[in-house]
C-alpha cells in the first residue's frame, strides 16, 4: 500500500525542456541572443544605479558627520576662548581696583600736607587772601600809573610763585606714585 513518491508524466517532461533551434554556421539569430543580454544589461544598469545611490547616501551621511564634529570643535574652542576672556577681565578688574586704592592712598590731604611741609618747607597759612583774577570786575577810581604798574608786577609775581608751587607738588606726587608702583 505504498504510493509512488513522484508521478512522472512523459508529456510534462517534454514541455519543460527549452526550445532549441539549430543555427547554421556563419549566421546569427539575433532575436534569440538579444533577450538574455538585454535582461542582463538591464540588471547590470539597475545594480549600478543602486550602487551610485548608496554611495551618494553614504557620502552625504559622512559629510554630515564631519560637519557635526567640526561644529563641536568650534563650540569647544569658543568655550575655551570665553573662559580665557573671563579670566583676563577678572585680572584687569582686580588690577583696576588696586590702582584705585593706590590713588586714594596717595591723594589723601594729610599725605600731601606732609610732603609739602617736609620737601618744600610749606606750613599752613596764617591769613587767607582771595584774588579776583577775572577781568570783569567793576572799574575803580583812577590810580597813578606807577601804582598800577607795581600792582601788576606783584600780581604777576604771585601768579608765578603759585604756578611753581603747584608744579613742584605735582612732580613730588608723580614721583611718589612712580616709586610705589615700581615696588
Amino acid at each position: 500500500m505504498a504510493m509512488p513518491a513522484l508521478k512522472l508524466d512523459p508529456n510534462e517532461a517534454v514541455a519543460r525542456r527549452p526550445r532549441l533551434q539549430i543555427v547554421k554556421p556563419g549566421t546569427r539569430n539575433l532575436s534569440a541572443h538579444k533577450a538574455p543580454r538585454q535582461t542582463a544589461s538591464r540588471a547590470h544598469t539597475a545594480a549600478k544605479e543602486v550602487f551610485v545611490l548608496f554611495a551618494v547616501v553614504v557620502g552625504v551621511v559622512a559629510l554630515l558627520g564631519v560637519g557635526r564634529v567640526w561644529l563641536s570643535v568650534q563650540a569647544a574652542q569658543a568655550s575655551i576662548d570665553a573662559s580665557e576672556l573671563r579670566r583676563e577681565i577678572k585680572q584687569e578688574r582686580y588690577r583696576g581696583d588696586m590702582l584705585e586704592i593706590q590713588q586714594s592712598a596717595l591723594a589723601t590731604p594729610s599725605r600731601i600736607q606732609a610732603i609739602a611741609g617736609t620737601t618744600m618747607g610749606m606750613a599752613p597759612a596764617t591769613t587767607v587772601s582771595y584774588l579776583d583774577i577775572r577781568g570783569d570786575s567793576p572799574a575803580t577810581a583812577p590810580v597813578d600809573a606807577d601804582v598800577a604798574a607795581s600792582q601788576r608786577r606783584s600780581d604777576d609775581l604771585l601768579v608765578r610763585v603759585m604756578d611753581a608751587a603747584a608744579d613742584e607738588a605735582q612732580v613730588l606726587l608723580v614721583g611718589d606714585v612712580g616709586l610705589v608702583s615700581s615696588q
